[in-house]
């Protein structure tokens, strides 16, 4: 099953594509990116991008009439021309689509964190995602929470959740993780996730709102 090609979303907001009510427009998006070239467009969004281990603050900005139709749904008020999140993109060696994202951002103008993956389409459901915040291998690796399904668009399922405060501590102090979620052959599947620079990334993150 394919995976979310993140080059076709490269000007849309991960966590915004999962709160945003109309499944039809993500799939228009990615399905645009995968057959058109892109034109010069002086009102299109600029993506800025900064490293910081493992994850990426990924910030999107545009004028008023150029911004994205997720910025502005995410926004009270609609005038927003500018959301940034922090991602972790996981491959595979061999394979060119990722196996699986994971975003990190604020919708609107909510202090609370969301958390949304991006994984294969090939889901069991009624189901749920678990997240992993300190794994260690023989451990029960009991601390974490659940994500839930949202949504399924552009050959990707969409799971969201709000970490507490406990959770987003120890994914800051704790070195790996880990997303599970049940395939549609009823098979448990594990994605491994690194914290490695996530608080650095958070922290500029916070500048940025």
């Amino acid at each position: 099953m394919r995976i979310l090609n993140p080059s076709a979303v490269a000007v849309t907001s991960i966590i915004a594509l999962a709160v945003v009510a109309s499944s039809g427009f993500a799939a228009s998006q990615a399905a645009a990116a995968e057959t058109q070239a892109p034109a010069a467009d002086p009102a299109a969004p600029s993506v800025t991008t900064a490293t910081y281990g493992s994850w990426t603050l990924r910030c999107i900005a545009a004028d008023k009439e150029g911004q994205t139709k997720q910025a502005a749904a995410a926004t009270n008020d609609g005038k927003s021309a500018k959301t940034c999140e922090v991602i972790q993109t996981v491959q595979v060696q061999g394979q060119a689509q990722p196996v699986a994202q994971v975003a990190l951002g604020h919708v609107g103008t909510d202090p609370v964190l969301v958390m949304t993956a991006v994984l294969p389409s090939n889901i069991s459901i009624p189901g749920s995602v678990r997240v992993v915040t300190d794994f260690k291998e023989g451990s029960d690796n009991k601390a974490g929470f659940d994500m839930a399904w949202t949504r399924c668009a552009g050959g990707a399922c969409f799971a969201t959740a709000k970490p507490d405060a406990d959770s987003l501590t120890k994914m800051r102090s704790a070195k790996t993780g880990s997303i599970a979620f049940i395939d549609a052959a009823g098979r448990t599947l594990a994605v491994p996730l690194s914290w490695a620079g996530l608080t650095q990334a958070l922290n500029a993150l916070d500048v940025q709102q």
